[in-house]
């Protein structure tokens, strides 16, 4: 597959950045740690270029990500949608980041599409399989670990390694930590390490990065988890696959915020003989989802087939409206026996 970021068209965007007299970076509704550090590494960059922007994200994200630099600076649609609005309908150019269709961007979406719609120019940075071409220009590259990397890359591709500092490498690393599972996951290939090593020779933190990321949890978080692996956890042996779901009811018992329940998926897969596990939450209005799985079974597919949703092969998510959290649970439990043969093979 030949390299997005060395096409023409990505070399030419760097002047068409520099031309504009605004830049506005998005990313999909939820953000997670890649998201958000891909976002805000790129207003790093951005704004050591000389060129003004700003990160407008649809709704809030987990409090353990905002020790990043420029957080502060953060515009969130859910609190200020008029402004929001404003910003992205006077950039000439916006940025997408880590999200392949324009419905993720939840109540942001109409936005985007009408910048779609406009002069103004519409870059997609995203690494999720499947994109869908609402953007004038696309950076997609399904086999990179992390938005994070892309960012990297694009940087690397304008020439302008040099103007990686800590703070944008801090916000790069968080990216590129917690889409790939500290290194862990099988989208990890010897340029994820270089590009670590990069990052590290600005004299970034890492170590306090990842305390910061992983050990900052609350008590009732704490409770939360040891509430969901104690009581919760349903493991189907026969069926390789593990299932942890939690209610409305219970999350507000717990106090439970953004971001609590983030890592419970990989807990289930964990479990050994487990080579599927899926995590659904209750929310107001919906029940959302995660899946993990080991080898050759695509939960991408389990995610966009049967639950709303899409992702990557070993790691995606999914979202149904208007059904009731048990009525999603009986689907997902009607199907696994039929994922079961695939599942047996993946050790």
């Amino acid at each position: 597959m030949e390299d997005v970021f060395s096409s023409p068209k990505v070399l030419a965007l760097r002047d068409e950045v520099l031309a504009a007299s605004h830049v506005a970076i998005t990313a999909h509704r939820s953000p997670d740690g890649d998201a958000v550090g891909s976002a805000l590494a790129l207003r790093h960059l951005l704004s050591g270029l000389g060129v003004k922007s700003t990160v407008v994200l649809p709704d809030a994200y987990a409090a353990f990500l905002h020790w990043m630099p420029g957080h502060e600076q953060v515009v969130l649609h859910e609190q200020e949608p008029v402004r929001s609005e404003h910003i992205i309908q006077n950039s000439e150019v916006v940025f997408c980041l880590d999200f392949n269709a324009l419905s993720r961007a939840g109540h942001m979406a109409g936005i985007l599409e009408a910048a779609c719609a406009s002069a103004t120019l519409v870059v997609m940075v995203d690494h999720h399989q499947e994109p869908e071409t609402f953007a004038d220009l696309m950076c997609s590259d399904p086999r990179a670990g992390s938005t994070a990397e892309l960012v990297f890359r694009l940087m690397c591709a304008w020439g302008e390694e040099q103007r990686m500092t800590q703070e944008m490498a801090s916000c790069l690393y968080c990216g590129l930590i917690t889409d790939t599972g500290s290194f862990r996951f099988p989208s990890v290939t010897p340029a994820t390490h270089r590009m670590a090593a990069s990052l590290l020779a600005t004299g970034m933190d890492h170590s306090r990065v990842h305390s910061l990321v992983y050990d900052t949890n609350r008590l009732d978080q704490v409770q939360l988890t040891a509430y969901a692996l104690s009581q919760k956890l349903q493991v189907f042996a026969p069926h390789r696959t593990a299932v942890i779901s939690l209610s409305l009811e219970e999350l507000e018992r717990f106090n439970a915020q953004k971001g609590d329940t983030e890592g419970l998926v990989n807990r289930a897969l964990s479990i050994e003989g487990v080579n599927l596990a899926v995590f659904v939450k209750e929310d107001v209005g919906r029940v959302k989802m995660s899946f993990r799985s080991r080898g050759s079974f695509s939960v991408r597919d389990v995610a966009a087939e049967h639950f709303h949703g899409g992702g990557h092969h070993n790691a995606a998510g999914g979202a149904c409206e208007g059904e009731s959290l048990g009525e999603v649970l009986s689907r997902l439990e009607s199907l696994i026996p039929e994922w079961s043969h695939r599942l047996q093979y993946d050790d």
